[in-house]
């Protein structure tokens, strides 16, 4: 009978499937950043560079001049305007030796799949979260600098009351639903959920449309749906007396936008797979990835960063 070997093309083409779809499966349900529901633009990429360009339109002021008779008033161009980033490759690999396979009771390179995948979307989303960490559109609470956070400076119902009207003061649009969306820190939803004022929090098994869930959606407060991120962006002591400050990102559509210039690709490399291992001692499991992220801020920020304290720390 024949045995699929490690040593087989169709072995190698197996592994690296499992890392590419466990990766995208990863993404789409743990890492929102880049998740169901968060609304990022695509790039377009110039060709023959490392550089991704994010284009639009700038809208029209008002006409608010008296037309004069039987004259044509100035004709107005399109003003195109441009954000652009640069795209960086970035990638990880696993090793397993040949004894450590023979000795383990686990099946490692499954294992290291696994975790490789994980690997692949958590970084991906780490990238684009340092990106929303680094906006310059940002609000206190309480406060008016992140040093002087407090740990009492806490998320409530009326701070994202707050954020949403600023949103809509600014001409950010909701999207198709008619809510703004929000990523938050675990933490932090303990305080927003706990304050009794807020009167109007909604929990996703209370929504009586059939409208998808967003990725790791919790619910729904004052026009903002909220996704639960433990990667949501915490500025570990930055605080006063060192507290730390958590970010709870408020956004509208194509607020920021990412790109593949190169998808993640990922590899399985059998052992015995080059001359520097040439006793066939050690495999590989690897993923490897262009990418870029960048806030669309050519047009006015689509975005605020509210910055606070947790009174779980």
């Amino acid at each position: 009978m024949a045995t699929l070997a490690t040593s087989e093309s169709n072995f190698s083409d197996l592994v690296t499937d499992l890392v590419l779809r466990r990766s995208e499966e990863i993404l789409a349900a743990n890492y929102v950043h880049l998740g169901t529901g968060a609304g990022f633009q695509r790039a377009t990429i110039i060709k023959g560079t490392n550089l991704l360009r994010f284009p639009a339109i700038a809208q029209l002021a008002a006409a608010t001049t008296a037309l004069t008779e039987g004259t044509a008033p100035t004709a107005n161009t399109l003003a195109i305007v441009v954000d652009t980033a640069t795209a960086t490759q970035i990638g990880a690999t696993i090793e397993i030796t040949d004894l450590a396979v023979l000795q383990s009771p686990h099946e490692l390179f499954a294992v290291a799949a696994d975790i490789i995948s994980d690997n692949a979307a958590k970084t991906r989303d780490v990238l684009v979260r340092e990106i929303l960490g680094a906006g310059t559109s940002v609000k206190y609470v309480t406060q008016t600098a992140r040093s002087a956070i407090a740990t009492s400076n806490i998320i409530t119902g009326a701070q994202v009351k707050r954020m949403e009207s600023l949103l809509e003061a600014n001409d950010v649009r909701k999207f198709s639903d008619g809510f703004f969306r929000s990523i938050i820190h675990p933490h932090a939803v303990y305080d927003l959920q706990t304050d009794t004022a807020n009167g109007g929090w909604m929990d996703v098994w209370k929504y009586t449309n059939n409208a998808p869930l967003l990725a790791n959606e919790l619910g729904r407060f004052a026009g903002v749906r909220f996704m639960l991120s433990t990667n949501a962006k915490v500025f570990s002591t930055a605080g006063a007396s060192s507290a730390n400050v958590y970010s709870t990102i408020f956004f509208g559509p194509d607020a920021y936008g990412v790109s593949d210039m190169q998808g993640i690709r990922t590899y399985y490399v059998a052992p015995g797979g080059d001359h520097s291992d040439p006793l066939a001692q050690k495999g590989l499991v690897g993923w490897k990835s262009a990418f870029a992220c960048l806030l669309l801020d050519a047009q006015g920020s689509k975005y605020l960063r509210l910055e606070h304290g947790t009174t779980n720390g």
